[in-house]
Parts: structure tokens; C-alpha cells; sequence
């Protein structure tokens, strides 16, 4: 029916089969991550990397280097992570890697993209629901210099029997009608990573959020959610589908929170589109729209947790004529046989 059973409405699939990994097959990954300072001190510090040139600028440049250098697992990490939405989202287990070169040290403020090409792919003869696919994946500057390039071999899941190959909408106005209704592939359960550090990161200093003791003679029994984190939860897992081509957030309203969120609650999202408007004049007339939503996140229980209307600035397809654009309009199109 219903705004009130987002689980049950149809869910915009994310990932590929095994039989979309056809060897020679390349695959251009959308995303670029841009690694910075702090992704490097956390990641070397956080896995025990207690190399000094990875967090220590001055010993860093004892060595040679013109800043710290990005450890270079978390190089292979960031270059892995942004293969997996096309290759392994929806797979099977990660079998391993070889043949890992560095290229050159990648320094914190550089931007890196990913490529892959299937290089071998064959049925599992033990499970065989599943087929295992190996990827020589190459990462790269924005500049184009190869910093890392691999082989990596995992179990992938083959298509269900008369399933049509996923195809996911580019995200330009055109593609919202209102009315329609779609519920988003990926679900996130709620860890000590937002009730303590999420929350304390942004200096909300209710101790509801991270204190056990507080809580603990309260009707909620242990410690919430800050509800700005169901939110940003509830609209970060319906964002990949929603504002794909988005140029910004025009604002939010209508927020509300029926049900609160725990410690070991998993959370996904749905969205309805509730308005499309045309851009009204100036020199982007007809290559925007502002395009309304309602998003709701809701548990594992299929309860309502969240509810927020918000408005985003959408490219038009019109905007894939223009030159400055014309790296957008790929995105959706990222393969080739």
C-alpha cells in the first residue's frame, strides 16, 4: 500500500551476477575518493601501521618525500573499495589477491579512480549457485598514473533463474515520476560507531546517546540513536539512487521520528517521489529541475524509525549536451565488452 510498509516496495538493485563478467569486460568505476590526512593517521593507527612515515611529516621528509605517505594498504583498500559496487557488491566471499605493484606513493590531498577488466571466470564446482571471477583492477591519479594495480579473485552469485540483468536509473529528473515508490538495496546496522563516535564527533553532549548508566532506569532501557544520525542514515542509504545527478541540497522539512533507533537495529530506506519542478529561467533553464522526496528509514521490524521531505537540484538529460557535463552523463555507463 502504502508510505506506511516501505518495506514491501520494490528495491533498486545494486551489484552485478556472475554472468555479467564476461572475461575481457571492462569496467570504468564511477567514484573517485580523494584521500586525506586523517583517512591516513586513522587507518595507519587504527591496524597498528606504525611506519613514522605514514603519520610523522618530519620523518617523511628524512626520507625523501615531500609529505607523508599514504600507507599503502590503505592505497590498496580505497582502489579495492571503489571496484566493489561493480564487481562484488551482492557476491560472495573475497578468495584473495596477487600480483599487487605499487606504481608511486600517493600523498595525502590526492584524488584516486579504479578500473577493472575481467580476466578469468569459471562455474564453482562445490557451490554451484556461485561462480568465481578473477579482475586485474588498476588505480590511478586524476592525473592518469597508475599508483596500484591487482588481481583479486572472488566467489559471485549467479542470477536467479529468468532474472533480468539490474539496471539502475541514472538519476537525471527524468527518471523520478511522481507517485512512484522504490525501496534502496543497502541497509546499515546502528554500532558504537554512531552512538558514541558519530555522536560525539558532531559534540552532542546528551549522555542518552553514549552513556549505558543514564539510560539504564529509563523506559528506553539503553542508549538511542541521535536522531540527526537516523536521519543522515535514512537519507545517505537513499542517496546513491536519488541524487545520482544531483547539483545540490535545496532543503528539508517535515522531519519526524516515530520509533527510536538502538544499538543492534538494522536500518533501510525507501523514497517516494512527491514533485518534480522544472527550473524557472536563467541560463540553466531546462537543464535543472528541483525534484521533492519523501524518504523513510525503517528497522528490521519494518517500523518507521524516520520520515523527512527534501528537495534536490537535478541535472536534466538536457545538461548531458553540454561539454561540462559530459563526464556526468557517463555515469550509469560504465562498462564496455
Amino acid at each position: 500500500m502504502a508510505s506506511s510498509e516501505p518495506a514491501s516496495w520494490p528495491v533498486i538493485p545494486r551489484g552485478t551476477s556472475f554472468e555479467d563478467h564476461v572475461v575481457g569486460r571492462r569496467f570504468e568505476h564511477h567514484w573517485g575518493r580523494t584521500v586525506h590526512a586523517s583517512d591516513n593517521i586513522a587507518f595507519s593507527t587504527q591496524t597498528l601501521g606504525f611506519n613514522p612515515v605514514h603519520f610523522n611529516r618530519e620523518a617523511a621528509a628524512a626520507a625523501g618525500h615531500p609529505d607523508e605517505v599514504v600507507n599503502p594498504l590503505l592505497v590498496f583498500a580505497v582502489v579495492f573499495g571503489l571496484s566493489v559496487e561493480d564487481l562484488s557488491e551482492t557476491g560472495g566471499p573475497f578468495l584473495g589477491a596477487e600480483d599487487i605493484r605499487y606504481g608511486r606513493e600517493v600523498y595525502p590531498g590526492e584524488t584516486l579512480y579504479a578500473a577493472s577488466t575481467v580476466v578469468d571466470a569459471r562455474s564453482s564446482e562445490s557451490r554451484p549457485d556461485t561462480g568465481i571471477v578473477t579482475w586485474h583492477t588498476v588505480g590511478r591519479t586524476g592525473g592518469g598514473e597508475i599508483v596500484i594495480e591487482f588481481r583479486r579473485t572472488n566467489l559471485v552469485r549467479k542470477r536467479a533463474a529468468g532474472a533480468e540483468p539490474a539496471r539502475v536509473p541514472d538519476g537525471f529528473a527524468e527518471d523520478f515520476v511522481v507517485g512512484s515508490r522504490f525501496r534502496h538495496a543497502r541497509t546499515r546496522t546502528i554500532t558504537d560507531l554512531d552512538l558514541n563516535g558519530l555522536t560525539l564527533a558532531v559534540m552532542n553532549t546528551a549522555p542518552g546517546h553514549f552513556s549505558d548508566h543514564e539510560m539504564a532506569d529509563t523506559p528506553f532501557g539503553k542508549r538511542i540513536n541521535f536522531g540527526g544520525l537516523t536521519l543522515s542514515l535514512t537519507i545517505g542509504l537513499a542517496t546513491q539512487d536519488t541524487t545520482g545527478q544531483a547539483v545540490r541540497e535545496v532543503g528539508l522539512t517535515d522531519i519526524a521520528f516515530a520509533v527510536p533507533v538502538k544499538h543492534g537495529d538494522t536500518i533501510g530506506a525507501a523514497t517516494e517521489v512527491l514533485a518534480v519542478e522544472p527550473d524557472g529561467g536563467g541560463a540553466d533553464a531546462g537543464v535543472e529541475a528541483d525534484v521533492t522526496f519523501r524518504h523513510l528509514g525503517f528497522n528490521q521490524r519494518g517500523e518507521i524509525v524516520c520520515r523527512a521531505t527534501r528537495t534536490v537540484r537535478v541535472r536534466t538529460r538536457a545538461s548531458a549536451q553540454t561539454p561540462a557535463d559530459a563526464e556526468s552523463a557517463s555515469i550509469g555507463r560504465r562498462t564496455s565488452p
